[in-house]
């Protein structure tokens, strides 16, 4: 990713903000097809979120056609916005869109290069903007890896929307560890929502989102640890990703090695999910193994800062020849353990693992999995 970052204040939300979203310059390799794919997702998914009202695709369909428009400038953009009555514009410059073979994966891959800005329709200030860069894989052809790009493009587009129109509210009584806060559509707030809380104080701390009490129509939220709030502190919700992403060294079946993981479940990915990538300091048969954890990680404790989960799911190893970039065999597997955490806040801390991997191939390394690292 590359480009000027969205504030980082953003636009504090109480109650759905009128925007549109409109196409800008389409460059060469996009057609109109796709940049309606494009829109027709994005539009679900703002439509999802909760916290929008958006001027309808078809009506600036009409208004486009009806003045002869391929393409929008600011002026236009804004003029368009105004007519339905929008605060908020955003536009989409489509760069680029292009797909290949990759020989090391086997597999058609594909990138969408675009650029967002986000203007106030008020007074034609630009807010903000940034470039983007969006990929998608497909075993079976080249348009069903661009059409994955499209859909990644769509879903990056919907997490900087909700970066940027962040939901406030403040703190209206705190019972135990049952946090109120108002001031919000509770509509807005969904269950899993993270608030960060600056007290009276100066100091934070973390509430997460459990439900709504519709006789006082306020937002339930459970305290997760930090800093006690007091009524009428502010609660800004908090900027974090689905996927914790963790980098980590371990040690299985004597080998030491180094990995990428991931785990976590989110609004778009509702099923919580394990992943770990790594590769062994070492070699294997003469060849280089690199391997593969995927499954599921369940939540079964969770004490202020320190979380504990269950993993559970396949495993495989690619044998690769690096001099000829060859993958000469696989091993398939199970592999099973426990994840412990511990947060410095909802988003980042440090982690250790410890867990079993059985092979098929009777001669495959299994044994423990031992793994410690920080996410992200």
């Amino acid at each position: 990713m590359a480009g000027l970052c969205f504030s980082q204040s953003g636009i504090t939300v109480t109650e759905k903000i009128k925007l549109v979203i409109l196409p800008a310059k389409v460059a060469t390799g996009w057609d109109m097809d796709e940049v309606d794919f494009l829109l027709g997702i994005l539009e679900e998914q703002a439509l999802e979120l909760g916290r929008f009202q958006l001027f309808p695709r078809t009506d600036i369909q009409q208004i486009m056609k009806e003045r002869n428009l391929s393409e929008l400038g600011v002026t236009e953009a804004l003029e368009i916005g105004k007519l339905g009555g929008s605060k908020y514009a955003l536009l989409l410059t489509l760069t680029e869109l292009s797909s290949s073979w990759n020989i090391l994966s086997l597999t058609h891959s594909a990138v969408a290069r675009y650029t967002i800005r986000l203007y106030n329709i008020e007074n034609g200030s630009l807010l903000a903007s940034k470039s983007l860069e969006s990929r998608g894989a497909s075993l079976e052809s080249a348009q069903k890896a661009i059409g994955e790009a499209l859909k990644a493009t769509a879903l990056d587009i919907w997490y900087e929307l909700r970066r940027f129109f962040r939901l406030e509210a403040y703190v209206k009584s705190v019972s135990g560890s049952v946090v109120k806060l108002a001031g919000l559509d509770p509509k807005l707030a969904k269950k899993g929502y993270v608030f960060q809380i600056e007290t009276h104080t100066g100091d934070v701390g973390y509430v997460k989102v459990v439900g709504y009490d519709r006789t006082d129509n306020t937002v339930v939220t459970q305290f997760m640890y930090g800093h006690r709030p007091s009524e009428y502190d502010i609660a800004t919700e908090y900027e974090m990703m689905p996927y914790k992403v963790s980098l980590n060294i371990g040690m299985f079946s004597n080998f030491f090695g180094i990995g990428l993981s991931a785990w976590g479940a989110g609004e778009q990915a509702p099923l919580p999910v394990y992943f770990h990538l790594g590769t062994f300091m070492g070699n294997l048969y003469g060849l280089t193994p690199v391997f593969l954890n995927l499954g599921g990680n369940i939540n079964f404790i969770t004490v202020d800062r320190i979380n504990g989960s269950f993993t559970l799911g396949g495993s495989f190893i690619a044998l690769i020849d690096l001099s000829m970039f060859e993958i000469y065999e696989y091993l398939f597997g199970v592999f099973g353990g426990l994840l412990i955490t511990y947060e410095f806040n909802p988003k980042s801390g440090v982690y250790g693992s410890l867990g079993y991997a059985q092979y098929l191939d009777a001669t495959g390394p299994s044994g423990l999995l031992i793994q410690i690292g920080m996410y992200f």
